[in-house]
């Protein structure tokens, strides 16, 4: 299979942007929308929305968004990046995914995480602390919803389930279930156990650190006899530019924290353009900087899909723009020819 290249947003929006911009919630919603109809148009493979539940964020449930993705495109695969699955009852989530599925004609995915943020966890009166148990028994829950049409089930987080039939059905069977990884050995582990896709987020560290994780992945899919099912995915952040080094004041307004307390950390600009370096996660820089910073990082993992960050930090919408086209024209192209070269 050859390797999948996507786009995903975050939906992050700052109400005046560091250069002076005001954007709406619904001003940012359309262009969200937009980029999933224009990579679509560039020929890319994926696109995923992220569902966060903060005040700097504007999609708090992906499948609306992707919903009116699917509705203006024809090939793209639709994903969720990632859905907080330990705050929600799967059988929502399935029944709301497989009516995607069914609008997209068979092109929605799951991918399912954690969680980075507290929000989810007060907002759906989730017990944090237990966090781990909530998501494996959700995640089991999910995986028999989308396997079994009638599910009796029984958990200590939810009400039993007993003869239920759970509708409409995916056209996809399975339907796609990715997991969504921070770097957590467990998390790797557990996806690799149920033999399931995993996408790690590559936003700091080496391609070492991260073949570490994949291996460990990929150990336990194979003692679980799931050598064959198993698939990696990478998320990096990624603006293509010939002038890096503007970009940094963005960056720093994504990533700071935005309350006194809250989530996010100060970046350098030092650490901003370590980051741009060969071996560093940062796909940022000129077309064929990235494109060769990604058959780098192909080298290194043998990832089977990138998923690259594109719209972050209240960028003006005209650099997304081209830099999303030169995805799709340039560093698509090389990066699909220099691989399939390499596996003749």
């Amino acid at each position: 299979m050859s390797v999948e290249i996507g786009v995903a947003t975050l939906s992050d929006r700052q109400p005046r942007t560091v250069d002076g911009r005001v954007v709406s919630v619904a001003a940012r919603l359309a262009q969200i929308v937009e980029l999933g109809m224009r990579a679509d148009a560039l020929g890319l493979d994926v696109f995923g929305v992220g569902e966060h539940h903060g005040p700097g964020f504007v999609v708090s449930s992906p499948v609306p968004v992707l919903s009116a993705i699917a509705a203006r495109t024809e090939r793209i695969r639709l994903t969720s990046a990632v859905t907080v699955l330990g705050v929600h009852d799967p059988v929502r989530l399935y029944q709301d995914f497989a009516t995607l599925d069914l609008l997209s004609s068979g092109r929605a995915e799951i991918a399912v995480g954690r969680s980075a943020y507290p929000e989810p966890f007060a907002l759906f009166g989730a017990d944090i602390a237990r966090y781990d148990e909530l998501f494996a028994e959700r995640l089991e829950l999910l995986l028999r919803l989308r396997a079994e049409p009638v599910v009796t089930w029984r958990g200590a987080f939810r009400p039993a389930l007993h003869g239920a039939e759970v509708i409409p059905r995916a056209v996809q069977d399975p339907l796609p279930v990715w997991i969504g990884a921070g770097g957590s050995p467990g998390s790797v582990i557990r996806a690799g156990a149920l033999g399931l896709p995993l996408t790690l987020g590559y936003l700091g560290g080496t391609p070492e650190h991260l073949r570490r994780l994949v291996d460990l992945y990929r150990e336990a899919g194979r003692r679980a006899g799931h050598a064959d099912a198993l698939r990696v995915g990478i998320a990096a952040h990624y603006l293509s530019t010939d002038a890096p080094a503007d970009a940094y004041p963005h960056y720093h307004d994504f990533l700071r924290p935005k309350r006194p307390g809250g989530p996010g950390y100060e970046v350098s600009r030092e650490a901003f353009t370590a980051g741009l370096d060969a071996g560093q996660p940062l796909m940022i820089g000129t077309a064929e900087h990235v494109t060769e910073k990604l058959r780098e990082l192909y080298d290194a993992v043998t990832f089977d899909r990138i998923l690259l960050l594109v719209d972050w930090g209240g960028l003006p919408g005209p650099a997304v723009e081209e830099s999303l086209d030169r995805l799709g024209t340039r560093i698509a192209p090389a990066l699909r020819r220099t691989l399939t070269a390499a596996a003749v």
